[in-house]
């Protein structure tokens, strides 16, 4: 890890953490947490977006809007829009998961949701190593 920014370091662990929370919470039970698992999903992709923005020297906006997010990212590296699609489906997670009325989820959302955190958590850490920053698990 670069010591240009710790910050960034901080970003990258804690959307990890989410992520492989949200993984554990998947199969943890005879019936997950389906509005949880989606919650961190949402939670994974904000930071690891959040951390990428502030790797490029940007302070990131205070929201949980994926694709305000995500567009904010395109600016420095326009491949971020082929994420575009999965960012607008991740983002109604963080807060209808959250607040009634209940979203009415089905398993198979909640896969998707895992997946497309996942790719979007190993994009961006791809291109925050080629930044300078990587996760290691010592990190954390």
């Amino acid at each position: 890890m670069s010591a240009v920014n710790p910050i960034i370091g901080e970003w990258i662990y804690l959307a990890q953490m989410d992520y492989e929370s949200a993984q554990i919470l998947s199969v943890s039970r005879l019936r997950p947490p389906i509005e949880v698992v989606c919650y961190h999903c949402q939670q994974s992709v904000e930071k690891i977006f959040k951390g990428y923005i502030a790797a490029n020297g940007e302070i990131p906006a205070r929201t949980h809007d994926l694709t305000a997010l995500i567009d904010t990212c395109k600016q420095y590296l326009p491949d971020f829009g082929n994420y575009a699609k999965p960012c607008n489906a991740l983002t109604m997670y963080a807060s209808d998961t959250r607040y009634p009325p209940k979203l009415s989820l089905s398993e198979t959302d909640m896969k998707q949701a895992l997946q497309n955190a996942g790719e979007i958590l190993e994009f961006t850490k791809s291109k925050l190593k080629d930044l300078g920053y990587e996760y290691t698990p010592e990190q954390a």
